[in-house]
């Protein structure tokens, strides 16, 4: 979304954001309470648990938005992404780059 003057219109539409070179890579945990590291829980909550949809979709969210590729090795699961993949509601600009990477993401949607 551009603002009136051509510009970005948020920080989420200029921020360098990293995908994961393939879903195969994604080998995090299936089941189970991730913790995640300060760098990426800096909003004050560290643990979720994958077995739970709200928290396994609010993980994912925050590691694909703030963490970097090894982040999403070790914490994402690409079975899990693909399959939970509408529930998880990234911004607008790493949903559309994670898509484009990723055909079936875009037909999981």
């Amino acid at each position: 979304m551009k603002g009136h003057s051509g510009e970005p219109f948020s920080y989420a539409e200029t921020r360098p954001y990293e995908v994961a070179g393939s879903l195969g890579e994604l080998r995090g945990p299936e089941h189970g309470v991730v913790v995640l590291p300060l760098e990426l829980a800096w909003g004050g909550r560290t643990e979720f648990d994958l077995d739970d949809d709200y928290d396994r979709a609010a993980v994912y969210k925050i590691v694909l938005e703030e963490g970097g590729a090894e982040h999403q090795r070790r914490l994402i699961n690409g079975r899990l992404l693909v399959e939970h993949w509408d529930e998880i509601l990234p911004a607008r600009p790493v949903r559309a780059l994670w898509e484009r990477r990723f055909s079936q993401l875009r037909h999981a949607a």
